[in-house]
């Protein structure tokens, strides 16, 4: 059986949003609170393959950092669902422009707002840790952030069809990209041209089973890292960010954003090719890994990524 994460499809995805939509407009945010912890239980139960992968994650973070305290069970794997389901909350209060902007933390902000002053587009490599959405707080003037960000499961569109109509959407669109194609290339070099930022996680291996991966230490043993981040940049020529958002155990979110790369060009030679762009994967995960351990329960990977072959 397959355990590649795009086989593990998402489902009811835009009645199943408009309806937490609903709950939370009609009965606020204790109330979905509590109305989650039947659901997310219930979820924990039946969901083994997201179960496990939570749990394995769990004892590596467990064995590779025991200072951290992590004692890996149903208990924290519950909890890890949970903040899960808080992060999708989140991600409803951001669309509504009710995101309490107090509650965010953000070092580098004058990072970012030089990059935004100077015009020029960028690719930014995330990943599944926190809540992307929030990162809207990046900027004072919001008209002039536009988000791009590929995706490469089917729900894009639909994802795109909820947010219209919502306050502040029109600034960020998700684009799905199973392959890199000659069209897909020249549609992002002209959105970096125009000074938008192309945004993509860097911690997905890719949809094809033909998909170039490199092997990446992380959290005390190896592991896929997709080389499609670092072979767009070489495309793009363009500038390189790392973007990370995260709630800390305060419950303030902190938005990491830090320069990666001037730009990314890579070699002729296939061999030197493949050691550059392993050389960025360890640089990514190395930061990913840090931010993991800062905040454990927000990286929201559920399937074996220690399991591939």
């Amino acid at each position: 059986m397959s355990t590649h994460w795009a086989t593990m499809e998402e489902r009811g995805i835009l009645w199943g949003m408009r309806f937490l939509l609903g709950v939370y407009l009609l009965l606020g945010r204790p109330f979905f609170r509590l109305f989650l912890y039947p659901v997310v239980g219930y979820y924990f139960i039946v969901n083994r393959r997201a179960r496990e992968a939570s749990m394995e994650y769990l004892r590596r973070l467990a064995a590779f950092s025991p200072e951290l305290g992590i004692e890996p069970g149903w208990r924290t794997g519950y909890r890890h669902f949970l903040r899960y389901a808080e992060c999708l909350l989140d991600k409803i209060v951001v669309w509504l422009g009710r995101f309490d902007m107090k509650s965010v933390v953000f070092p580098d902000r004058e990072v970012f707002l030089d990059l935004l002053r100077s015009g020029r587009g960028a690719l930014i490599i995330t990943a599944h840790l926190g809540n992307l959405e929030v990162c809207r707080a990046l900027a004072d003037e919001r008209r002039r952030l536009r988000l791009n960000i590929l995706v490469h499961t089917k729900h894009a569109e639909k994802f795109n069809r909820l947010l219209q109509g919502v306050e502040h959407a029109p600034q960020m669109s998700l684009i799905q990209v199973t392959e890199m194609t000659p069209a897909v290339s020249i549609r992002l070099h002209e959105k970096i041209q125009a000074g938008e930022f192309v945004v993509l996680v860097g911690d997905r291996i890719p949809v094809s089973s033909d998909g170039r991966v490199v092997k990446v230490p992380f959290l005390g043993r190896e592991a896929d890292f997709p080389q499609g981040p670092y072979l767009l940049a070489h495309l793009l020529q363009c500038p390189v960010y790392t973007l990370f958002c995260f709630r800390g155990e305060d419950g303030r979110y902190r938005i990491r954003f830090q320069r990666f790369a001037e730009h990314i060009r890579l070699p002729r030679n296939p061999r030197e090719r493949l050691e550059n762009i392993r050389r960025h994967a360890v640089g990514f995960a190395g930061r990913l890994q840090r931010h993991c351990l800062e905040a454990p329960l927000e990286w929201f990977n559920f399937y074996p990524f220690w399991g591939r072959s």
